[in-house]
């Protein structure tokens, strides 16, 4: 079954698995399941502080679920999302300490989006490049590029972009820093203390933006051509190459995005390991969702929710737990249809119409 197609059926089939799953393990490690739901709960959506952090983590999944939805439009894999997204970061901090200490929000902010932007678009070229002109694979060029960006960014800090006596860029100007949303008025103090910032409204234009393209342009259906059949696409005489570059290139670009969340509306400054594992993240929720818009931002929250929550029973069982969680539901959601038949049966034939009488 391709990405673009999630029946609710085989989500909840996924679901309850992983629930059931979750329960196992709890319980393995000594503890009961009800009462680490509960704790999990309860350091998420429990209060507005682990409503500010969900709200905070999905605006980076949520980014870079756009990132690899865009590739796969394209019938992609783009696993270089998190080089993208670490390059970008590494961009955005070196660009943002070099403003002046009185620069506006209006100059910084745009400025910074576009470094952004511009940065992670050109980290995702080569395996672009690769892809349409050789043949080299999206997902071998990605990982290896990943692993090129990890090693790039902790050499650029190393020689002159970190702080001295630090492992992070110099502080960025308070004008290019985002506003956080407990600074926007009495109605969002409840989210004092927590991350959350005007970033997760540049995640919903981006997420909403993105649906639209891809739906109603002529460049977003020209993509979904290439995904479904390259050949028959090049037969209607689309160019196959240029799209792969265009898909590839777009969503590094926008997995550079992220760099606002987390550098401008966050820490303040870029530093190694920043964002690590948002791209693979980002790319389950995409998986996870479809082609669904609704479901983008319902999977988003999802495994923000998990994030978050795995600091929340840190103490009682492993944070690694979540992240065994999330590979399972990962597996499941892309086990094709193989999952379906075996618990829910072949599905049901198709009607058939009335015959006309011989």
């Amino acid at each position: 079954m391709s990405h673009r197609s999630r029946s609710p059926a085989r989500l909840l089939v996924a679901l309850l698995l992983v629930c059931l799953a979750f329960d196992l393990i709890v319980l393995g490690w000594g503890e009961t399941p009800s009462a680490i739901a509960r704790r999990l709960f309860s350091g998420t959506w429990g209060t507005p502080y682990g409503i500010g952090q969900v709200l905070f983590k999905a605006t980076s999944i949520a980014i870079a679920a756009v990132a690899a939805r865009i590739a796969l439009r394209a019938g992609l894999f783009n696993i270089g999302v998190d080089g993208s997204i670490a390059v970008a970061a590494i961009a955005v901090g070196a660009v943002g300490a070099k403003l002046p200490p009185d620069v506006s929000p209006l100059v910084a902010w745009p400025l910074l989006a576009i470094v952004g932007f511009v940065a992670g678009g050109l980290w995702a070229m080569p395996a672009a490049v690769l892809r349409a002109r050789f043949g080299a694979h999206e997902v071998i060029s990605g990982i290896m590029l990943n692993k090129i960006a990890s090693s790039f960014v902790g050499y650029l800090l190393v020689r002159g972009l970190a702080e001295e006596a630090s492992v992070h860029t110099r502080a960025l100007p308070r004008g290019a820093l985002l506003t956080r949303l407990d600074h926007l008025g009495a109605m969002f103090h409840g989210l004092r203390g927590s991350a959350v910032n005007v970033a997760l409204l540049v995640a919903a234009v981006v997420v909403l933006a993105w649906s639209f393209v891809a739906r109603r342009s002529i460049f977003g259906r020209e993509l979904a051509a290439v995904g479904a059949s390259p050949s028959v696409a090049e037969a209607s005489g689309l160019p196959i190459a240029r799209h792969i570059i265009l898909a590839l290139g777009l969503s590094g670009a926008v997995a550079g995005l992220t760099a606002l969340n987390d550098v401008m509306g966050y820490k303040g400054y870029a530093e190694e390991g920043l964002s690590a594992g948002v791209g693979f993240t980002g790319l389950a929720a995409a998986l996870l969702a479809g082609e669904s818009t609704i479901g983008l931002f319902a999977a988003a929250l999802l495994f923000a929710t998990l994030s978050q929550g795995g600091l929340s029973i840190n103490a009682r069982i492993p944070m690694d737990v979540v992240d065994v969680i999330v590979a399972l539901l990962i597996l499941l959601v892309s086990s094709g249809e193989g999952l379906s038949r075996a618990l829910l049966g072949p599905p049901a034939p198709a009607a058939k119409g009335p015959t006309s009488p011989r």
